[in-house]
């Protein structure tokens, strides 16, 4: 109920910012400013948590996975994006790979039959490269369709392949568990 409330609220001040400028300039000003704003956040907060332990849930992974393909999809259906779908596929396989090696270099381990997952360098690394080089592509000018598509389409593999990734390990760590309990006398 809470986050309708926030939901109806952000609706009614983009409506409000509509209102004044009905060419959308302001609004879509302020969303570039509290879009840069949330990007700081979630860079300040990934430096302050990358570490600490985290219960690992497959539920979460499955559904970040989901979300990142279907809004790609849509992202895809809706623009005229001139990439092509061989290029969309690569593109998307190239980040499904770079996704798999992500997820290998979180460290999982089992704490009270409870799964958790703690990042290690490797994976802050992982995960500033992948935000630093389509943030250094615009910067240089390159912001166009074809490379938002491409960005795009990567991150999606990469999100895709990180979450299937943990959730394999996840289902490796579950079966440790059972086996462990199974032992037990």
């Amino acid at each position: 109920l809470r986050w309708l409330k926030i939901g109806a609220m952000l609706l009614a001040g983009a409506l409000i910012l509509f209102l004044f400028d009905r060419s959308g300039k302001l609004l879509f000003r302020v969303i570039g400013l509290l879009g840069t704003v949330l990007f700081g956040f979630s860079v300040i907060v990934m430096l302050l948590t990358f570490r600490k332990a985290k219960r690992l849930s497959p539920w979460m992974l499955a559904l970040t996975a989901f979300i990142s393909m279907f809004c790609t999809l849509l992202f895809f259906t809706l623009t005229a994006s001139p990439l092509s779908k061989l290029v969309a596929t690569i593109a998307a396989c190239i980040g499904f790979a770079a996704g798999i090696g992500w997820s290998l270099s979180n460290l999982l381990f089992v704490d009270r039959e409870i799964i958790q997952i703690r990042g290690t360098l490797w994976s802050l690394l992982i995960w500033a490269v992948s935000i630093a080089i389509p943030q250094l592509f615009g910067i240089l000018g390159y912001r166009t369709p074809y490379t938002a598509a491409l960005f795009s389409f990567f991150g999606m593999g990469l999100t895709v392949g990180n979450s299937l990734g943990l959730i394999k390990r996840y289902v490796n760590a579950r079966g440790f568990i059972s086996r462990r309990m199974e032992v037990r006398p």
